[in-house]
């Protein structure tokens, strides 16, 4: 764990000290400096408190200088204070950091999601310039490619299920990188289609089991303060993920790219190793003192006093989730309480109906036909730089979502997003259905382009982050491991069953049927919003089960 590497602070020497001055006090004297060294000598066995009283030993020749001495102070402050004598780190966003840290195991199944986009068109070159089988690739290879995929992704959620209850989150998402590392070496070795279908299926694997264990982990981890944003960290990564592979892809060979997919693992697995265990687990080990310390880290507190009210919550969660006896309650026990109270079964109508409208937005529809979107256009980037274009309009306004979830809310964000994004489809639904009864269509010829550009970013600034943050808190302590276990799993299948209903509608139907029906969807899913989705900004954990429970909660 990262506050378990960290030193106790020591009292720097003069030129630590000189290089942590303002401007204004660098041109002191040295008897000045000497006496700044006596002052925080003092302060740091006092601290701050007893600042005033300590500020008397400078003597004073250097009266119109005494007043930067404060500001000089806090700078040398804020190098050492992050840091308590214990050694736990002390910083106000050290939760952030954490999440940021186990979403870079996210960062791995982007890559998996977009590597079929390069990679596929390099196999499918009849040159075979930069293809390892020595042979063209299929469309029914490729399509088994996908369907592998699929299926181990049904398998790694439940893996992780097992491993975070008895290993914890922090294991089980190390745990993830033995996943992936070995996937992408198969990769770079493979010279079949069986070892690529294999290869694909261990990718799915880790694709499921790492959702899950980083969902999970955020939610243990997250404070009611950063609770949203952290739930958004799994689009950021997500997305992050995908820019790489769209970026490096069409540029670097077939095992370049493959070499810098496996390093994304192995760079989360050496960051994520300094990241502490979830509180939650801790508590249900009995290691008390470990969860105080995690808990002083992750909340930036400087006395055990300051958590002690939250880890009495998280005994409390602890307590209800395991057996009268202490012990663990057997899943069959939380499967049969998820679906028995009526406020866990409107969370878990709640969780999968919003993950089953992100995946049939339509979103992998519309990158799939992204070439097709910008012939129309006549766009001048071609379908490599459009490719890349479109992975940096995902990223970016994925990276917006943190700042407005808790300030506008999560209800508004999805009703918004599902307006935006049936009105994109709409107008590409009719653009081409125009196109399809000969209709003149010049002087709109931007107007796939500007839909297309419209719909990636609303869904990632929108349904696409704001969906996975409330099943991230939706669910109460004792049945979230459950209940975010089944909403993976119906995740992994509403994404390979869309895609191939609504592939097959294109080969029936054409391209403006399918965007009609994905436009039907979007507006269903705005309705469903409306009715009954909960709206959880600013409410506590005990605040949300209690409204979903029915009961009215007064906010003084």
């Amino acid at each position: 764990m990262l506050f378990s590497h960290v030193p106790a602070p020591s009292i720097p020497d003069k030129e630590s000290i000189v290089d942590a001055l303002p401007q204004t006090c660098r041109t002191t004297s040295p008897l000045m400096l000497a006496s700044l060294c006596n002052l925080y000598s003092v302060c740091s066995a006092h601290r701050r408190t007893h600042f005033r009283y300590a500020s008397c030993l400078i003597k004073p020749p250097f009266p119109r200088q005494l007043l930067n001495f404060a500001s000089a102070i806090e700078c040398i402050f804020s190098v050492t204070d992050s840091v308590a004598p214990g050694g736990i780190m002390h910083w106000r966003y050290c939760e952030l950091l954490a999440g940021a840290a186990a979403n870079l195991a996210i960062v791995s199944l982007g890559c998996g999601i977009a590597w079929p986009s390069p990679v596929f068109q390099k196999l499918t070159e009849p040159t075979l310039r930069d293809n390892p089988f020595g042979a063209v690739l299929t469309e029914y290879d490729r399509t088994l490619s996908e369907a592998a995929l699929t299926i181990g992704g049904l398998a790694g959620p439940l893996l992780a299920c097992w491993i975070t209850k008895h290993k914890g989150p922090r294991i089980a998402l190390l745990l993830s990188s033995v996943l992936y590392i070995p996937a992408w070496l198969m990769l770079m070795i493979v010279g079949s289609v069986s070892l690529l279908i294999v290869a694909r299926t261990i990718i799915g694997m880790a694709n499921g089991y790492v959702l899950l264990t980083v969902t999970l982990y955020i939610g243990e981890i997250a404070s009611d303060r950063y609770r949203g944003a952290l739930g958004c960290f799994i689009q950021i990564g997500t997305t992050l993920g995908v820019l790489i592979v769209y970026c490096a892809g069409p540029f670097v060979s077939y095992l370049a790219l493959q070499a810098i997919c496996c390093a994304v693992p192995i760079l989360f697995g050496t960051l994520f190793l300094y990241m502490p265990e979830t509180p939650h687990y801790l508590v249900q080990c009995g290691h008390g003192q470990r969860a105080v310390e995690a808990l002083m880290f992750l909340r930036g507190a400087r006395h055990a006093d300051e958590v002690q009210s939250e880890l009495d919550e998280i005994r409390e969660y602890v307590r209800r989730r395991d057996a009268d006896d202490g012990t663990p309650a057997r899943t069959v026990h939380h499967l049969k309480h998820l679906f028995v109270h009526a406020g866990n079964r409107k969370a878990l109508l709640i969780s999968f109906g919003l993950v089953l409208f992100q995946q049939c937005s339509g979103i992998d529809v519309i990158l799939a036909n992204s070439e097709v979107l910008f012939v129309e256009s006549n766009a001048s980037l071609g379908p490599i730089y459009g490719t890349a274009v479109l992975g940096v309009l995902q990223f970016l306004s994925s990276c917006i979502t943190p700042f407005f979830i808790d300030r506008t809310g999560r209800r508004p964000m999805l009703l918004a997003s599902s307006i935006g994004l049936a009105i994109a489809l709409a107008t590409l639904g009719a653009y081409f259905t125009l196109n399809r009864y000969a209709v003149p269509v010049g002087p709109i010829r931007w107007l796939p382009l500007t839909s297309l550009v419209g719909f990636v970013a609303i869904y990632n600034a929108g349904f696409g982050p704001v969906a996975w943050a409330i099943v991230m808190e939706i669910f109460a302590h004792e049945l979230k491991p459950i209940g975010v276990t089944l909403c993976v799993l119906g995740s992994v299948l509403f994404d390979y069953a869309i895609l191939q209903l609504i592939t097959a509608l294109i080969q029936a139907a054409g391209l403006d049927w399918a965007l009609w029906m994905l436009a039907g969807i979007c507006v269903a899913a705005g309705t469903f919003c409306w009715r009954i989705v909960l709206e959880t900004r600013g409410l506590k954990l005990v605040e949300i089960q209690q409204q979903l429970s029915g009961t009215k909660v007064m906010r003084l």
